[in-house]
């Protein structure tokens, strides 16, 4: 097969839009057509898949909006039922079959994946992506040309960001028509929904029929490998496309990627459904509207915040504080970010500067020009309004830091809209900004044509410092400008300016010379290679620099602007500073020569040709022929001369002497006379040249006593308007600082006015007279559904959240008759009561302009009205309530008001006690006392004593407590006292028996102490170390700590001397089991004589454990006691007996404080006796002492 048959025709290869699948997509792949809805609209799906019948060989992906949630089961089934085809819910890893609808259900977010659906549970943290938005991103990755997505009306923003990937990839985007889609043109500073950049926006049953024209011209599509073919094939029609779009857009498209160029352009013909190029083309000569879709679709970018996150880490670690670097607060930071878009990355910039000026004591000024030829994503970009897709990349720090959240969106903050400039400006035909410290051009490059990009890197090198950075995107780069751009870091795209020794201005606009560089018919970034012709051309060059004579190209004022290749013999340039001007660089020997024949062919405008020139050469001479030719100028341009350089014959030095040979010396004699003629034509030459110069002279001193004295007139005038200027600008400074004044006026009244609505939260609304929305206060959408894009609407088309029917024949009457209304009403919903007023709005000139209506929430003020009264209904019934007498009185101290505990107390009624009838219930005695503090507490503000109060219950006098505090109003006076009477009779009783209980105590604590003492006094006598002192004080105080705990827990405070007994022995052997008996009566033992008595125990237990029947085994201790003696002196008798000791106990040689203490202290002190002694068999104690108050014995009965 010839190529010739493989190539079709541009026709065929663009019949039904001509959009190429991808590369290795098979033909039995299914078109997958992506669905965004809300719980909604799914009545909008039905109608849509009840018009989808035949459309074989596609797939459907519904994803169900995050936010809703219905009955998946039932819409299921209606959906299989109206559609004809299979539907299922969407599962992970699942792989799209044709004729299959899958639902992504809500809360779960889809990718697609090699044709595979991939599925997670979806977040609603900020910056995620929405639910459709990550679907239709990841269709258009994967299907790019036969990607087709569709969202449903009511998503809001959600599936905006996917619908522009399905365009920017090529695909059809499509969007139904909804309350949302109304005025999709109309300027809005919120973030767009999925209609507002759509290619078609129609109702349900059309978008079913435009789907499925969609699919079967996908279906017919040709091969990919005939893209390149179908690039030289329709290059004349491209061409004359973007001539139509230059003349229409202002904007010039010729040096755009050719294959991108055409893929738009493929786009186009898809939606607009022309079949093909020549019919596209006439569609865009006809169609008014056609060439700003055509330039908006070539404008397609997504981008977010930070995007390509490590690229910016880079640029903020390496590059930002290299800025500031060297910066003083009186210099300037410059930054060009070219292709904006929306401004995301800008800001992203803006944001790393601002973080690093954080971190500087001095910090330079900063501007950033932001620059785009799309005013609609400019617009955008000034409001720095973003949906929270856009904010992905952001942390969490930054996002507090520098985005303020309004409802589902975000705001930079106002410093960094205050740092960027946004600006139209076109790269290929406007001048660039200069003396600039960075240039941000990300991901614009790639959609140039290969020259012009080399034209492009120039300009940024002439825009930048020396030394400044370029940030490009990841696929470009400067590898073929090695001597402009040196790299940073070639990974992150980051390279810095090279400083040349020239710095030459590049030509621009760029697309003049490429558009007269291009072929006829063809612009040079939309037509084929041109390789061969280069080859060509540089082959020739070289063929020409080796056999052409040697020439040099000079300008009018002698600057050389060419050398050939083969001039070096005839230059000889002289030391010192460098010049290109040919008299300085040509041989000496030619210097004369030149510069006659030069000024020759000036004069004449002819090709002057000097022959027979001598340059001397190491030692000989060359014969050199010298022509210098005109080059005939371009229109606007200056003159040049070709001077060109012949050499001859090699002579030597002295050829020119007086001996010739015979043979040559004709010719000697004619070289003679040819250089005598030269030399005479010269001399002829430059006697002209002086003559012409004279004659020119004299005239320019006639002229410039004429100017001179022109001057001296003009300078008079100047002089004069000099004078004039200066009052003018006397008059112009005055005007200009009183504007200045009024603008800061005007901008701080604007602040406050703010500030005070923001404060105030008063929601209000401004009509004009025609009661459309002119503005309205942030507070007023509690009430109206209103967003910004409502402006200009008539106010019924908005809908309330309160029942306010009467709207607009209030705001009309208050128009007509000037006069401001009130209403009341409630938000049914939520229960909140507002204030509605109605005034006319007046301008400055006092003219009517429309109406104000203001809504101002008193939902608090009602409800604090209610709790007033509710609080003071339980005042009064805790009032009533307490046992406390309460009053009010004013502030002389006459009552107006008593409680009805007052009554009941005193028996004394309300009206009897208001003014001074409450001292009637007081003791006649403390009236006196009463009056006298009432007079104190108007000084020192406060009223409290104790006085006797008559209780008419009880027919006596009882002590109340009286306590009063005062009320005083703003300016501190007192107006009233609010006081009560609390019955305090009860507690003085219990303070009295207190004081009782306190003196008993100290006497005690007294008593505790004496004996105390008296045992550390004993105990140190018998002691012989210190250790053996501390060791017996320590134990005889814990003896009688034991008896105080028996004492107070016992409830008559007496102690059982069993239980004494029994608690010493467990304290002093560590066991609860001892060999021990002890038998009696109940004996209770008070006060000192139970202290006493565990004392002698303690003595006796400590002797028996050390030495005595508890320190061996075998040993026993029997412990009796019982009543003693006749009926006229009865006494308890004690008898402590240790038996079973294998050695004979003796005697202690000295006599120590157990037996000074039973012996002869117990005894004295309650008149008794006590004896102690030591037998073989173990020790026997006696101790008798009379029964009293102190001692009791308790016989058991029989």
């Amino acid at each position: 097969m010839t190529k010739k048959s493989r190539v079709k025709k541009s026709d065929e290869l663009l019949t039904d839009a001509g959009v190429e699948i991808n590369e290795g997509a098979a033909s039995r792949s299914p078109i997958i057509v992506g669905i965004g809805a809300s719980a909604a609209e799914t009545g909008s799906l039905e109608i849509f898949f009840e018009q989808m019948h035949s459309s074989p060989g596609a797939a459907f992906v519904i994803v169900m909006q995050y936010r809703d949630a219905f009955d998946q089961e039932a819409f299921q089934a209606r959906l299989a039922a109206v559609s004809g085809r299979t539907v299922r819910l969407a599962s992970n890893g699942e792989t799209i079959e044709s004729e299959r609808i899958y639902i992504v259900p809500t809360g779960v977010t889809a990718t697609l994946k090699n044709d595979r659906l991939l599925t997670h549970h979806a977040s609603d943290t900020s910056g995620e992506r929405g639910t459709m938005d990550s679907f239709l991103v990841s269709l258009a990755e994967q299907e790019q040309k036969r990607a087709i997505g569709l969202v449903m009306g009511g998503c809001g923003t959600d599936g905006t960001l996917g619908i522009i990937a399905v365009k920017e990839q090529g695909g059809l985007a499509l969007a139904e028509i909804s309350q949302e889609s109304v005025d999709i043109s109309h300027p809005s500073s919120q973030p767009k929904s999925a209609a507002a950049v759509a290619d078609l926006v129609l109702p349900a049953e059309e978008l079913a029929t435009r789907i499925k024209a969609q699919i079967r011209s996908l279906q017919r599509q040709t091969l990919a490998q005939d893209f390149d073919e179908l690039v030289v094939q329709v290059g004349p029609q491209l061409t004359r496309i973007a001539a139509v779009l230059r003349n229409r857009t202002g904007h010039d498209f010729h040096g755009y990627k050719p294959n991108t160029f055409l893929r738009r352009v493929q786009r186009r013909i898809q939606v607009t459904q022309t079949d093909t190029i020549e019919n596209y083309l006439e569609y865009l000569r006809s169609d008014a509207d056609e060439a700003n879709n055509l330039f908006n679709d070539l404008l397609i970018g997504v981008t977010h915040f930070f995007r390509d996150t490590k690229e910016f880490e880079h640029l903020e670690r390496e590059v930002i504080p290299k800025l500031f670097e060297g910066k003083g607060a009186s210099d300037h930071i410059r930054v060009w970010v070219l292709g904006c878009a929306t401004g995301e990355e800008a800001y992203s910039i803006a944001i790393l500067l601002r973080e690093q000026m954080a971190r500087l004591d001095i910090v330079p000024h900063i501007q950033i020009f932001a620059t785009d030829i799309d005013n609609r994503a400019l617009a955008q970009a000034r409001v720095g309004r973003y949906a929270a897709s856009a904010i992905k990349d952001v942390t969490p720090e930054r996002l507090a830091r520098w985005f303020v959240k309004e409802g589902e969106t975000y705001s930079v903050v106002k410093e960094l809209r205050e740092m960027c400039l946004f600006s139209q400006h076109n790269l290929i035909k406007d001048a660039p900004f200069s003396r600039l410290d960075m240039v941000s051009c990300r991901n614009l490059l790639i959609y140039l044509g290969a020259e012009l990009q080399n034209r492009v890197i120039p300009l940024f090198h002439f825009a930048l410092r020396p030394g400044g950075y370029l940030f490009l995107g990841n696929s470009e780069n400067v590898s073929r400008h090695g001597k402009l751009f040196t790299p940073v870091d070639r990974r992150f795209r980051i390279f810095r300016q090279i400083e040349t020794m020239t710095r030459l201005l590049p030509d621009f606009p760029l697309s003049a010379t490429t558009e007269r560089n291009a072929p006829p018919g063809m612009p040079s970034g939309i037509r084929p290679s041109v390789n061969n012709v280069s080859v060509l051309t540089k082959q020739a060059e070289r063929i020409m620099e080796r056999y052409a004579p040697a020439y040099m190209i000079v300008d009018e004022n002698h600057d050389v602007l060419h050398f050939s290749g083969r001039t070096g013999k005839f230059i000889d340039p002289p030391s010192g500073h460098a010049s290109l001007n040919v008299f300085n660089l040509i041989h000496r020997d030619l210097r004369i020569d030149l510069r006659a024949a030069l000024h020759k062919a000036e004069t004449d405008k002819a090709t002057v040709k000097v022959s027979g020139l001598k340059v001397g050469q190491n030692g000989s001479a060359l014969l050199v022929t010298m022509s210098i030719e005109p080059i005939d100028p371009a229109p606007g341009q200056p003159r040049r001369f070709m001077v060109i350089l012949q050499d001859g014959q090699v002579v030597g030095e002295d050829d020119a002497g007086t001996v010739i040979p015979s043979a040559g010396q004709e010719e000697h004699v004619r070289r003679l006379e040819d250089e005598l003629r030269q030399a005479r034509d010269r001399l002829q030459a430059t006697v002209e040249e002086l003559e012409s110069t004279n004659e020119e002279l004299k005239a320019s001193n006639e002229e410039y006593q004429s100017v001179n004295e022109e001057l001296q007139s003009s300078n008079e005038e100047l002089e004069t308007s000099k004078e004039e200027l200066q009052s003018l600008n006397e008059e112009l400074q005055t005007v200009n600082g009183e504007l200045a004044h009024r603008v800061e006026e005007l901008a701080r009244a604007n602040s406050d006015l703010r500030n005070l609505l923001d404060s105030t939260q008063i929601a209000a609304v401004f009509l004009d007279n025609d009661l459309r929305i002119k503005s309205f206060t942030p507070a007023i959408t509690d009430i109206f559904h209103l967003i910004d894009t409502d402006l200009g609407r008539p106010i019924h088309h908005i809908a309330a959240r309160i029942a306010y029917d009467d709207l607009e024949q209030d705001a009309r009457r208050v128009i007509r008759t000037l006069s401001s209304m009130e209403r009341e009403t409630k938000n049914p919903q939520t229960g909140s009561q507002y204030l509605i007023r109605v005034l006319p709005y007046r301008s400055v000139d006092n003219v009517i302009e429309g109406a104000v209506l203001t809504f101002m929430d008193v939902t608090a003020l009602v409800r604090a009205e209610e709790r007033l009264r509710d609080r003071e209904a339980l005042l009064r019934s805790v009032v009533e309530g307490i046992p406390q007498l309460v009053w009010r009185a004013a502030a002389e101290g006459n009552w107006t008001w008593s409680s009805p505990q007052w009554t009941a107390y005193t028996g004394q009624t309300e009206i009897a006690s208001l003014g001074k009838g409450w001292l009637d219930p007081i003791h006649p005695d403390d009236r006196k006392k009463v009056l006298e503090a009432w007079k104190d507490a108007e000084k020192t503000g406060l009223l409290e004593l104790e006085h006797r109060l008559f209780n008419a219950e009880t027919n006596t006098y009882r002590t109340v407590h009286l306590r009063a505090r005062p009320v005083k109003n703003d300016s501190g006076k007192v107006v009233e006292w609010f006081g009560t009477a609390t019955d305090v009779h009860e507690m003085q009783l219990l303070q009295e028996h207190q004081q009782i209980l306190l003196h008993e105590l100290q006497h005690r604590v007294r008593n505790t102490l004496a004996i105390v003492r008296s045992i550390a006094a004993h105990t140190a006598e018998t002691s012989d170390t210190v250790v053996d002192y501390a060791r017996h004080l320590e134990g005889r105080i814990n003896a009688m700590a034991r008896t105080q705990t028996l004492l107070t827990s016992a409830p008559d405070a007496a102690m059982d001397l069993k239980d004494l007994i029994k608690s010493e022995i467990s304290a002093q052997t560590g066991k609860d089991e001892n060999p021990v008996t002890i038998t009696g009566p109940n004996a209770a033992l008070f006060g000192k004589a139970a202290e006493n008595m565990s004392l002698a125990i303690h003595e006796l237990t400590s002797n028996a454990v050390k030495y005595g029947a508890l320190s061996q085994d075998g040993g026993e201790l029997h412990i009796s006691f019982h009543n003693h003696g006749d009926g006229k002196k009865p006494s308890l008798k004690l008898v402590w007996q240790e038996t079973g000791l294998t050695g004979l106990p003796k005697r202690p040689a000295r006599r120590g404080f157990g037996s000074e203490l039973i012996e002869n202290v117990v005894p004295y002190q309650f008149g008794g006796s006590g004896r102690m002694e030591f037998t073989p068999e173990g020790l026997i104690c006696t101790i008798e002492l009379p029964l009293s108050e102190k001692i009791k014995l308790h016989e058991p009965s029989h």
